[in-house]
């Protein structure tokens, strides 16, 4: 049993309690300037470990993403980006009657949700002036949560707004 005293504990002396202050305010500033360092860096970083867009087939497309596009299919643009991941963004038009089949041949991992817009102009690999996923006002998109194929993750967002066919917006990414 550890001895107990009936003295009152004794207060730290003033050096003791400026040592434990300024330890304190020194790890604080630490902290403060490492959390600095780290959102710099990250708002520095470039993506010189990623190739600059290039162009990307049809063929390309479809064996990146795991797609099948249907007979009737005005491929619009797509590019890619490889490096640590690889990027793939692509922007065809299909007849409204195909959408259907190309969701299930496509053996995507969701469902298309009314609403969702999963792929925005952020998410255009390419850059230029011909994707434009925001000015669509009838939409449903498709996120998938856990890859896909080969560890690919896919996202999409189908513009409903035509009657006769829908412009496809497809984002295709990989580890």
């Amino acid at each position: 049993m550890l001895p107990v005293s009936d003295q009152p504990a004794q207060k730290p002396s003033r050096k003791a309690t400026f040592a434990l202050v300024l330890a304190s305010l020194s790890l604080v500033l630490s902290l403060i300037s490492c959390g600095f360092v780290a959102v710099t860096w990250f708002d520095d970083f470039d993506d010189s470990f990623q190739s600059p867009p290039q162009a990307a087939s049809v063929s390309e497309v479809e064996a990146f993403a795991h797609v099948t596009f249907p007979p009737g299919t005005v491929f619009l643009s797509a590019a890619s980006s490889n490096g640590l991941e690889t990027y793939l963004s692509a922007r065809f038009r299909i007849p409204r009657d195909a959408l259907d089949t190309f969701i299930a041949d496509g053996n995507f991992g969701a469902k298309l949700t009314p609403g969702l817009r999963a792929v925005t102009k952020q998410d255009d690999v390419g850059g230029g002036d011909t994707w434009h996923p925001e000015t669509a006002v009838r939409v449903s998109g498709l996120d998938e949560e856990a890859p896909g194929p080969n560890g690919t993750y896919r996202r999409l967002l189908a513009d409903l707004d035509a009657e006769d066919t829908v412009t496809m917006y497809l984002r295709a990414s990989r580890p």
